[in-house]
């Protein structure tokens, strides 16, 4: 997922404002853009499909261990030994268990995800750099 941070405010042309209320905008636009990613990613997919990725965000022990069983022996899968080492330590735990198969399960499901992301957020970077005056509260 793309970071709406100080650098992304800068390419919108936003870095001027004030310190108060960019914690705010960054947290509200990256809901949004988290929000519209995951509308166009659930576009086309299948009632089943929604609800098993749902089931695994919610970490619900049935949904994933049925993912696990179709993915076979996650333990020697480059994404779940990259996610060990990012948490620094040797035995996976239920989070990291779900970070992995959310990773996985978007993969396999919505391999276009890395495209739709980037259109998505290029998309909202223009509307917000089409109402920088308006967020500025200054006269264009």
């Amino acid at each position: 997922m793309i970071k709406i941070d100080e650098k992304f405010l800068d390419e919108v042309g936003l870095s001027s404002m004030p310190a108060d209320q960019k914690a705010d905008f960054i947290a509200q636009t990256q809901e949004e853009l988290e929000n519209r990613v995951g509308e166009k990613m659930s576009e086309g997919m299948t009632v089943d499909q929604l609800r098993e990725f749902d089931g695994i965000m919610n970490n619900d022990r049935n949904t994933m261990i049925r993912v696990l069983s179709q993915i076979g022996d996650y333990r020697k899968d480059d994404l779940y030994q990259k996610l060990l080492q990012k948490h620094g330590v040797t035995e996976g735990t239920l989070e990291i268990l779900g970070e992995y198969l959310s990773v996985k399960w978007i993969q396999i499901n919505r391999p276009d995800y890395a495209t739709i992301t980037a259109n998505v957020a290029e998309e909202l970077k223009n509307e917000i750099i089409e109402a920088r005056p308006m967020i500025l509260g200054v006269n264009a």
